[in-house]
């Protein structure tokens, strides 16, 4: 297991600009895992496994090379039924789950570590304004630690554009170009937003069969522009309606190009499969930070815009009964 996980570490050092390596260690103590459980400690930004080890007499032991010091990481079992964000700091750190709750463990020896478990301790509790007032302010006085970014990286599709650039603006050259600061930076630069009276934004993505595929190459008088995902629900409901009234309204101009906020293949074909969509469908399988997700600052599904012959957006978010007396209203 640690043979693997060197080589990763090496390359990852090698790519971190030649910076002074931290190293850290964590003797873990649990009562939660049977002998012989393994763990693996996951990168979460590029899901990379750093380590991995198998938990003996109710205890485990790990340590390596941080890219960073502090370095945001994951620890978890094969079927990720245990999971918890670490913050791994250049110290002897410990980690208990006595309490019988993994996700919860009580965790020492890391300053960062501490503070973001207590951000969220608190944020959990509060109504959603004052939440997330205390982590807009959180962020504002991290300007300069990596926990700034990071924090603003969990939230930035839900904040949208709007609240997340002056956020962003307020970090330090170094927290720009952190990895969590370029994925920031990376959606206020995609982000368009495009609003009803608007022209369309275009975007080209892999359709299911693998074909690059625009939003204007797709030819019709009305065209809804649809996203959706196989685990939503709701979208699966309104996979049904949509087949329908394609099925009623092609004749008359009426063209569907659907975008998956999927990251898996297999689901996001077979749920094609089963909900017999017959229209264009694409998609970056980069679940919320596709692309086009990003270009139209998607962040509930399902959502669409329909867009008529000349490009105008026309119409945003309308379901069911309210869709397809829109789309009669136009073709018929």
């Amino acid at each position: 297991m640690r043979v693997l996980s060197f080589s990763i570490l090496i390359l990852i050092s090698i790519s971190c600009n030649q910076e002074k390596k931290s190293k850290f260690s964590l003797i873990g103590t649990t009562n939660e895992l049977k002998n012989e459980t393994v763990l693996y400690l996951l990168n979460p930004s590029t899901d990379e496994i750093v380590d991995s080890v198998q938990v003996h007499d109710n205890s485990f032991y790990l340590t390596t090379i941080l890219p960073t010091d502090p370095f945001p990481a994951i620890l978890k079992n094969k079927d990720n039924s245990l999971y918890k964000i670490l913050w791994l700091e250049d110290n002897p750190m410990t980690f208990n789950d006595s309490n019988q709750d993994f996700g919860n463990a009580v965790i020492t020896g890391s300053d960062s570590e501490i503070e973001y478990s207590n951000l969220y301790k608190a944020a959990d509790t509060l109504p959603r304004k004052e939440r997330e007032k205390l982590l807009i302010d959180f962020i504002k006085t991290h300007s300069d630690n990596i926990l700034g970014p990071y924090v603003l990286a969990e939230w930035y599709i839900s904040w949208k554009k709007e609240r997340t650039e002056p956020l962003y603006n307020l970090f330090s050259e170094k927290n720009k170009n952190s990895l969590y600061g370029k994925e920031i930076y990376k959606y206020i630069r995609s982000n368009q937003n495009p609003k009803i009276g608007e022209h369309y934004v275009d975007f080209e993505i892999p359709d299911q069969y693998g074909r690059k595929t625009k939003l204007s190459e797709v030819k019709g008088k009305l065209i809804l522009l649809e996203f959706w995902a196989s685990w939503c629900a709701p979208c699966r409901t309104d996979n049904a309606n949509l087949v329908t009234y394609y099925d009623a309204y092609k004749p008359l101009g009426f063209e569907i190009f659907q975008v998956s906020l999927d990251d898996d293949k297999e689901e996001w074909l077979e749920a094609i499969k089963q909900d017999n969509l017959q229209w264009n469908n694409v998609s970056h399988l980069n679940a919320w930070k596709g692309e086009a997700a990003m270009i139209y600052g998607i962040n509930l599904l399902p959502s669409n815009y329909l867009i008529d012959e000349d490009g105008i957006i026309i119409s945003q978010d309308l379901r069911g009964q309210e869709l397809e007396q829109k789309i009669k209203e136009i073709l018929e």
